[in-house]
């Protein structure tokens, strides 16, 4: 019971950590393009894995980054709207003390270099992004709340198999005591074997040296 109610105030905190999108710009080429930003409590390597795996399981398939945006290429925003549209996502860590916290932009449009403008259709609006933003963020929760239940997994599994070896190598100097035990009393057996054995050479030693003539 007390597991479940950490559980469930971790789940909790967490929720209360994410915060919502907002809106943005991100840097590019020395220019400034609007972006929708959101802020998670995740490294930006889980963050980067928790959106490729995300949006491959709605079938849509990443595309190469793109001059520092990852690309996801004909992605349906909203469930059931035959509007798709390309996304640039750029994950970066929230600062350099920070490194378990990232910011994640989405571009209302594609990157453009200089004054070339890539694509003149607006992909996105600035609600549209936010909203994608905000619906994307459970899913993070989810996969990193998975990635560290595997962790965990396999840290038990590894604690159960140094227990086993132990308990193995236990078993087997158990042996070996009891193996080193019998040896030892073989020994002293063997040692006052020895001493009768000597006892009785010196005695006909003894009878030898008697039979010497004057």
């Amino acid at each position: 019971m007390k597991r479940t109610l950490l559980l469930l105030c971790m789940l909790f905190t967490a929720v209360l950590i994410v915060g919502q999108a907002k809106d943005g710009t991100v840097k590019f080429q020395r220019m400034q393009q609007p972006a929708a930003i959101i802020e998670l409590p995740y490294s930006p390597d889980i963050v980067r894995a928790a959106m490729n795996d995300y949006l491959s399981k709605k079938g849509k398939t990443k595309g190469n980054d793109l001059k520092g945006f990852t690309t996801f290429r004909n992605t349906q925003l909203v469930q059931n709207d035959l509007a798709n549209a390309d996304l640039y996502f750029r994950v970066e860590r929230k600062n350099n003390q920070e490194n378990n916290n990232s910011t994640v932009s989405l571009l209302l449009t594609a990157p453009k270099e200089g004054n070339a403008n890539v694509d003149n259709m607006h992909y996105l609006n600035m609600d549209q992004a936010k909203t994608f933003l905000n619906d994307l963020a459970p899913a993070i929760e989810a996969y990193n709340l998975e990635q560290q239940i595997k962790d965990q997994n396999d840290a038990v599994i590894k604690a159960e198999s140094k227990y086993k070896r132990l308990t193995d190598d236990g078993t087997d100097l158990e042996k070996n005591r009891v193996s080193l035990e019998k040896k030892q009393q073989d020994n002293k057996q063997d040692q006052q074997t020895q001493i009768t054995e000597i006892d009785n050479q010196k005695q006909k030693l003894a009878v030898l040296v008697g039979q010497r003539k004057s």
